[in-house]
């Protein structure tokens, strides 16, 4: 299979923070690489360097020739005014029957429901949620070698979710992608990218065979673990028993290394990290009162009153462009 990007050695950091160090891998044809890992670990880092939208700090990044690609991020400009324009017109569909009788663009157009937010209408007063989609359906319409997603499952509903599960499986072009949703990871992607700690650990197979490696490479760690510390022990034992010039060996040194042995920290109460979260701070952490919000001509809030205090933990449901979105950013 060819090589569609390669990274060869990269390191990226934002401020004294490494994200990535020197991390070598590669994007071929026909992969679909879910990417996972810690929020604020690096993954949106990987992907913005993979394609080019950042530069690495030291490493090389590298691209087939003539390469087909389409991102669609957190921070991806629609071009285009209206739906129409920015989805439909830079293929040449200039009237509704020319697309309506493609049934791969319908199925992209009704799956994603872009049909329903009406063609003409305009994505600058349109909710995040919705400009999402928008992206999103302008990428899929196109050709392409390489799709790369970041939480693209964020704004759409199950039978949403369910449908770019089966188009992306239909796809003939590679796939990378950013979820947290543990369903799409498993049905969609053949291999596995962990972000931590700078590196890029790198699994075969879904969601559910990635938690099977990790839990088998900590099961080992953990062997190994166990005897680093049985040996250890065994020559605390020996020189206890050695010969008076060995048994002259400083004991606070014998004692500091038993100690390091047997000092394993215990794990931190849960509820007692929650009481000290909530004793540092107070009883309200955000509050809105009598809000009102609106985007052009549509009331997303109307005079909502709203208090969150610490150990909260809520979920926003509704209906896509409903203000999901525009709540959390207020």
């Amino acid at each position: 299979m060819a090589n569609l990007v390669n990274l060869e050695s990269v390191s990226k950091s934002y401020g004294v923070k490494p994200l990535l160090d020197a991390v070598s891998l590669g994007v071929n044809e026909g992969d679909r690489i879910g990417v996972v890992g810690l929020n604020g670990g690096g993954k949106t880092t990987l992907l913005e360097v993979l394609t080019g939208l950042e530069p690495p700090d030291e490493g090389r990044v590298s691209q087939a020739r003539d390469l087909r690609m389409a991102v669609v991020t957190q921070r991806t400009e629609l071009i285009g005014d209206t739906v129409r324009s920015a989805v439909l017109d830079p293929h040449g569909y200039t009237s509704e029957h020319e697309w309506a009788s493609d049934a791969r663009v319908r199925s992209i157009m009704d799956g994603l429901g872009i049909t329903a937010l009406g063609l003409d209408s305009p994505v600058g007063t349109m909710s995040g949620g919705e400009r999402r989609r928008v992206s999103l359906a302008a990428a899929l319409i196109r050709d392409l070698d390489l799709l790369v997603l970041d939480e693209p499952t964020n704004h759409l509903d199950v039978e949403g979710v369910r449908w770019l599960a089966e188009h992306l499986l239909a796809r003939r072009g590679a796939l990378v992608v950013v979820t947290h949703d543990r369903w799409f990871l498993d049905i969609v992607c053949t291999r596995t990218w962990e972000v931590v700690g700078g590196a890029v650990e790198q699994y075969e197979g879904g969601y559910a065979d990635w938690i099977f490696a990790r839990a088998e490479r900590a099961r080992l760690a953990d062997t190994l673990e166990e005897k680093r510390r049985n040996l250890a022990r065994k020559e605390l034992a020996w020189l206890r028993r050695g010969a008076p010039a060995r048994t002259s060996k400083p004991r606070y040194r014998i004692e500091n290394a038993e100690a390091i042995i047997s000092d394993v920290p215990e794990p931190r109460d849960k509820v007692e990290l929650m009481a000290f979260a909530k004793r540092r701070l107070g009883k309200t952490v955000i509050e809105l009162e009598n809000v009102s919000f609106s985007l052009g001509d549509r009331t997303l809030l109307d005079d909502v009153t709203w208090r969150i205090g610490p150990g909260d933990r809520i979920g926003l449901v509704g209906v896509n462009g409903s203000g999901k979105t525009s709540l959390l950013r207020l």
